[in-house]
């Protein structure tokens, strides 16, 4: 890897955390496909590539939305008991998806980039919905006591995506935090910053573990977890989160969610065309 590209690999890390720390998706919607691409200049054969861009994704994803829901925690915006229930809640998804979709010689490249685009493409359609009314507090604290139902749901759906495309479930987390379980937009992104290290925690476990033994793969990759391209991403990322958590607790909502969906059109389009061509 060359100085040009590992500074290119360090400022897009900078922008993904800011990106993690304003809307709570824990940067993975830029690792991932970065990381994509780099695989697929370095030569990595097809049948590693996927699942090793997945992995790694999520290895810089957890640290990324680590730093970011540390900020979140001190502004009061993280609900600790629901993300550790959704998080805990995801492990059964993220061990079975891990072992028998994304390792599994059917799931290649264009499958992984339609599947990516097509879950981005559906959390746009949800993000820029009208937003309901914002709960008060009462309403906030009843959603914080829902039931392991609820957050079996939610933790299923958050950790199939993470483990399937490596963006940490933030897609699914935020969405279903705000609308469904009704928690304030801000206290959304804290508790889904907060879920996704849970999540990629217990899917960077398994990505390590699955991918023990393998030979092509990146020299300072540990199982389909390649740490050493990872923190060149993360280590930014994690500078880049803190000053997107503070901005959003000073910025209006509907500006951040409309951002991220122009962001992940952007990226679906991209992976669509890469997919097809």
């Amino acid at each position: 890897m060359t100085w040009m590209q590992a500074g290119l690999l360090a400022g897009t890390g900078l922008g993904a955390g800011v990106l993690a720390g304003l809307v709570g998706v824990g940067g993975g919607v830029i690792f991932t496909p970065v990381l994509f691409a780099v695989y697929g200049l370095q030569g990595v054969p097809e049948g590693v590539r996927t699942p090793l861009t997945v992995g790694t994704g999520l290895f810089c994803t957890g640290l990324a939305a680590g730093a970011s829901a540390v900020h979140h925690w001190r502004q009061g915006a993280v609900r600790l008991r629901m993300a550790l229930g959704v998080g805990l809640a995801s492990a059964g998804a993220v061990g079975l998806v891990s072992r028998f979709v994304v390792t599994r010689p059917w799931y290649d490249d264009s499958v992984f980039q339609l599947l990516f685009a097509a879950t981005l493409l559906v959390v746009v359609g949800r993000m820029v919905q009208a937003s309901p009314e914002l709960p008060t507090s009462e309403d906030a604290d009843a959603s914080a006591s829902a039931g392991w139902g609820d957050w079996l749901g939610t933790g299923t759906a958050a950790g199939t995506v993470a483990a399937a495309v490596g963006v940490g479930g933030g897609v699914v987390l935020v969405p279903a935090y705000s609308r469904w379980l009704r928690l304030p937009f801000r206290r959304a992104v804290g508790t889904s910053s907060a879920t996704i290290l849970v999540i990629s925690t217990l899917s960077v476990g398994a990505y390590a573990v699955l991918g023990a033994g393998l030979a092509d793969r990146p020299s300072l990759a540990l199982g389909y977890v390649d740490w050493g391209t990872g923190l060149l991403l993360a280590g930014p990322a994690v500078v880049g989160a803190q000053g997107g958590a503070a901005l959003a607790h000073r910025v209006d909502t509907t500006w951040l969610r409309w951002s991220f969906a122009a962001l992940a059109v952007v990226v679906a389009g991209r992976l669509v065309l890469g997919a097809i061509g």
